[in-house]
């Protein structure tokens, strides 16, 4: 075979190697930013969600605190958020939602509390009806967070 035939042979082979090489590297490039780039959404909204149901939980535990709770209504919004965390949240975070919601209710209940009798509440862990949907929020977050690294990672090293 001539030499030159055998040269442009290898010389082709070697192109379509590297044009392969560089598509897939390209491919798993892109897909692993549309995996981050979904994760990273996916946390923006549920801190968002989380936050929005913490400040709505906060006014309404402090209103709690000192007047019974005369509407009903003063719930729509907080269940509302309810609502649209059941749509998204790992059981854990529904059940703190929940949770709180039946605390917020239960303080309502209460007879208006004087400052000292709050100040007592408080320091007796009594009267953070929001505690354990904070935390097992941040577990969640920290959870899809460090599946997103691990995706990310396994998808690079399997790729």
């Amino acid at each position: 075979m001539d030499s030159t035939i055998i040269t442009a042979v290898a010389a082709a082979c070697g192109s379509v190697v590297g044009a392969t090489a560089t598509i897939i590297t390209n491919w798993i490039t892109q897909r692993t930013q549309r995996v981050h780039a979904e994760r990273e959404q996916t946390l923006r909204t549920r801190e968002a969600l989380y936050g929005e149901f913490i400040t709505e939980a906060s006014r309404l535990t402090v209103e709690a605190l000192g007047h019974s709770l005369e509407r009903p209504d003063t719930f729509v919004k907080l269940y509302g958020l309810s609502g649209r965390i059941r749509l998204v949240a790992t059981a854990p975070v529904l059940a703190a939602a929940e949770a709180c919601i039946r605390k917020i209710i239960d303080l309502y209940a209460m007879p208006t509390m004087t400052v000292e009798q709050m100040r007592l509440a408080f320091e007796r862990d009594q009267l953070d009806p929001i505690r354990d949907f904070s935390v097992a929020c941040r577990n969640e977050l920290l959870r899809i967070g460090l599946v997103s690294i691990r995706d990310a990672v396994l998808s690079a090293a399997t790729q």
